[in-house]
């Protein structure tokens, strides 16, 4: 059983879902990992990692909707009898960035996969999605950490 440490770098088109299934697939065969675990970690704190449905893109419309109801990007209005509006504190990078980092703790930066036949264990309707929560566009990162049988012949 041997360990790899890599770097993988994404550049995401603004708010949305960037798919790097593909990406994570073909880092396995570069790598030849046979069997073993992965994991991802993405190194932000304004964008997330998710597996979600791949098959209907109206879920990943559906999903941005509910974050962006749920975390207005104009400040909140919590549930009491004043509904004052409660302003964002921090806004030095933007009046995007906060959301972006109320979104990114609802979900998650880290996700772990079985490797079977050098190919991630996902289901036939899964994809791996950096999920963008800033407007602009982002130079993003993950750090990939597999264990496991690698064929090093």
């Amino acid at each position: 059983m041997e360990q790899i440490l890599s770097t993988l770098d994404f550049e995401t088109k603004g708010q949305g879902f960037t798919d790097i299934t593909k990406d994570i697939n073909d880092w396995i065969q570069y790598k030849k990992l046979k069997k073993g675990l992965l994991l991802i970690f993405l190194k932000h704190t304004s964008c997330s990692l998710l597996i979600n449905e791949n098959a209907d893109i109206n879920v990943l419309k559906d999903l941005s909707a509910y974050m962006k109801a749920i975390v207005p990007e104009e400040g909140i209005y919590p549930i009491n009898r004043s509904r004052e509006k409660i302003e964002y504190l921090h806004l030095e990078e933007g009046l995007d960035d906060m959301p972006a980092h109320i979104r990114t703790m609802l979900t998650s930066n880290n996700l772990t996969f079985s490797v079977v036949d050098s190919k991630l264990e996902i289901g036939l309707w899964q994809a791996i999605y950096i999920w963008e929560h800033r407007s602009s566009n982002k130079s993003r990162s993950l750090q990939l950490h597999a264990i496991g049988d690698f064929d090093l012949n």
